[in-house]
């Protein structure tokens, strides 16, 4: 934190804190609100009017500290901060959003049920920035101190398995299921995983493939694979391109034994174009 944010978080004036923030990164953001959280005893935590009153500023920097700060005023009056909650998801401001994004996935580990339930309400949002907060904070709240929890967030992500909006998609196959509950929950999210690929719907069949992308994949490499198999049968591009692309990055990680499986591949008529473009880029042979 520099010299100027430590000084506005000292005279415990937001207006001053705010100024000093422009061109800050969300980390600088998160800490001025941590830092105002437990500041001094004579400045006053933030409480839900101060975050109204941020949020309702023209300022986007004013708008993006509130949404780091409901995570601390949600106790102080949690009906009134789910409200400016989702206000703020809906802000046209990417870094507003995501600053209430990352929020809703810090409150949903801290009060599972309420958040559970109040986010599930995004999915059917007109605006795909909502319905994409829905996965930043899925894969945010996801921990292997709640195992619990791994079902519910499961169906939570599930109902968004369809969506085809990009911003949509690329924050569910690859990252939240690739990069965070197959992390969190490998057992419970492979048979989720399992049980999708069973879908005929082209971008529910993506997303699977997808999971498979990220680097906890390579530690069920081997499962990843029975699935990435079948799915490389389909005969429709946007699916088999989306297996290429799991394979390759799962040949990275484990080279000799998705060389192997691809040599198989391309001895196979059904399986030999998502073969042949992830060979291409994993340098081996494709002849």
């Amino acid at each position: 934190m520099n010299s100027k944010v430590d000084r506005a978080v000292a005279s415990g004036s937001l207006r001053k804190l705010v100024s000093s923030l422009k061109g800050a990164t969300p980390d600088g953001f998160e800490q001025a609100a941590r830092d105002l959280y437990q500041g001094r005893t004579e400045h006053p935590k933030p409480t839900v009017e101060a975050v109204r009153t941020l949020g309702g500023d023209r300022s986007a920097s004013a708008r993006r500290l509130a949404g780091h700060l409901l995570v601390y005023a949600y106790d102080s009056g949690p009906k009134a901060s789910l409200t400016l909650l989702t206000r703020l998801i809906r802000d046209d401001d990417r870094a507003v959003h995501d600053a209430a994004a990352t929020a809703a996935g810090r409150l949903l580990r801290k009060d599972f049920a309420a958040l559970l339930a109040h986010i599930s309400s995004w999915r059917g949002d007109p605006s795909p920035a909502v319905r994409r907060a829905v996965l930043v904070a899925a894969g945010r709240a996801a921990t292997a101190m709640h195992p619990e929890w791994a079902e519910p967030l499961l169906k939570l992500v599930g109902g968004l398995l369809e969506d085809t909006d990009p911003q949509v998609r690329r924050s569910l196959g690859p990252a939240c299921l690739g990069g965070s509950l197959l992390k969190h929950y490998p057992r419970e999210t492979f048979e989720y995983l399992m049980q999708w690929s069973t879908s005929s719907n082209p971008q529910v069949l993506w997303n699977v493939a997808m999971a498979f992308s990220g680097p906890p994949a390579a530690d069920i490499a081997r499962k990843a694979v029975i699935i990435l198999r079948k799915l490389a049968l389909d005969e429709r591009r946007y699916v088999w391109r989306a297996v290429s692309s799991a394979v390759l990055k799962l040949g990275r990680k484990c080279p000799d034994m998705i060389e192997t499986e691809l040599s198989r591949w391309l001895e196979d008529e059904r399986r030999v174009d998502p073969a042949r473009e992830a060979m291409k880029h994993l340098g081996g042979s494709a002849s």
